[in-house]
């Protein structure tokens, strides 16, 4: 279930992202969208990759989020214009980007931990690993942002709100690894 699951999403996003760069192509836009529509693309079809190893340790609601929030970035954001359109759309999206990359951090600390080692592992350690995990994904982001914009590979300047989507995605991050540092059962 799983497995076509991650195939029918990926392709489904594949198809719909090569689509919208087809029809870029067709305005005459190419020079300003392949690197949008090339890593639109990668993203799409990223969670593959899990179909190569023997089992998928990612819950299905982790990867069905995955492609909840490449629909509300590619599709609504960029595409759709929700960027443009409502100011706080990127500054949500950071927020719940950073809260979810902190979920992924937890189902990693879960995969790589031993059960017989969690009793010993104090809360103090799965918040900050959690949150350092969030932060890394936020600062890379940020980082691909800028790197964009300074060679012009992005279609806007999206660096004019780096503190902001720093801040906020701090915020996300911080939110989760507090739930998961408070959750961890004692023992």
């Amino acid at each position: 279930m799983k497995k076509k699951m991650i195939l029918f999403l990926s392709i489904t996003f594949v198809v719909v992202m090569a689509a919208v760069f087809i029809q870029d192509i067709t305005k005459g836009d190419f020079s300003a969208t392949w690197p949008d529509a090339l890593g639109r693309i990668l993203f799409s079809v990223l969670p593959v990759f899990l179909l190569f190893l023997r089992k998928i340790r990612f819950s299905l609601s982790l990867i069905i989020g995955y492609y909840l929030f490449l629909f509300c970035t590619f599709i609504l954001g960029a595409i759709l214009g929700f960027y443009n359109r409502f100011r706080w759309w990127d500054t949500v999206l950071h927020f719940f980007g950073s809260a979810y990359t902190a979920f992924i951090g937890i189902a990693i600390y879960n995969i790589l931990l031993p059960n017989a080692l969690e009793k010993g592992i104090s809360r103090w350690m799965i918040f900050l690993f959690v949150f350092s995990f969030a932060m890394t994904i936020n600062i890379l982001w940020e980082s691909a942002e800028f790197i964009g914009a300074v060679t012009g590979f992005m279609v806007e300047d999206k660096n004019k709100d780096t503190m902001t989507d720093l801040l906020t995605g701090t915020a996300g991050g911080l939110v989760v690894a507090c739930w998961a540092g408070f959750r961890k059962r004692t023992g």
